[in-house]
């Protein structure tokens, strides 16, 4: 493995236990065993490195999503599928830490994580639409609000609160019940049997 992938998974390993405001350039360097200099050889500051990590794993997401289109029965699975995978990818990085990188690097956050959300959102848009045309959803829906609820629950429910309140379930298993049930309640009968039929797959931890 070359030092830049090295250090690029060095960092993202960091990024799923602690803040990006939280995390330097030294620690990345002493976790490695490399020097500071090598570590700047490499990526000129922080901000570079960040951005590279969030790049990358943007890239992997979007193949990520091409692959569960291409395998899947339909459309409707297809956002299913996908919104089980976006929700195990963001519990990985806490609620928080994502608003910190807002917060403290604005530009990276607009750049890579609006990015890959806007990416999601359209390719959500375009699996909907071919959803409509097969009678899977109800006709009447908005897509905009309908994906404005998505993203608020793919996010608000890894927050602590949620499993304060229900302490036997994990905050992946949480969201993923309230994505079910919107999903379900947009659809038709077609769509809802096509849900129900996969329910055990799209609610399994």
């Amino acid at each position: 493995m070359e030092l830049k992938e090295r250090i690029i998974n060095e960092t993202n390993g960091l990024l799923k236990i602690k803040s990006c405001r939280l995390i330097t350039m030294d620690e990345i360097a002493n976790n490695l065993g490399i020097s500071k200099r090598t570590l700047y050889e490499q990526f000129k500051d922080k901000s570079s490195l960040l951005e590279d990590c969030f790049n990358i794993n943007f890239e992997k997401a979007v193949i990520d999503s091409n692959k569960i289109v291409e395998s899947s029965e339909n459309s409707l699975v297809s956002i299913l599928l996908m919104l089980k995978k976006a929700n195990s990818s963001i519990h990985t990085i806490k609620y928080d830490y994502i608003k910190d990188l807002n917060k403290y690097y604005p530009e990276i956050y607009q750049k890579t994580f609006e990015r890959h959300i806007n990416f999601q959102k359209e390719l959500r848009n375009k699996l909907l639409l071919n959803a409509l045309e097969n009678g899977l959803v109800l006709n009447d829906i908005n897509f905009d609000l309908l994906n404005s609820m998505i993203q608020l629950n793919l996010f608000y429910c890894s927050k602590n609160e949620y499993t304060v309140q229900n302490p036997n379930h994990s905050l992946i298993e949480i969201a993923m019940m309230h994505i079910f049930i919107i999903m379900r309640g947009v659809s038709t009968i077609k769509g809802i049997e096509i849900i129900d039929k996969y329910k055990d797959i799209f609610l399994k931890k």
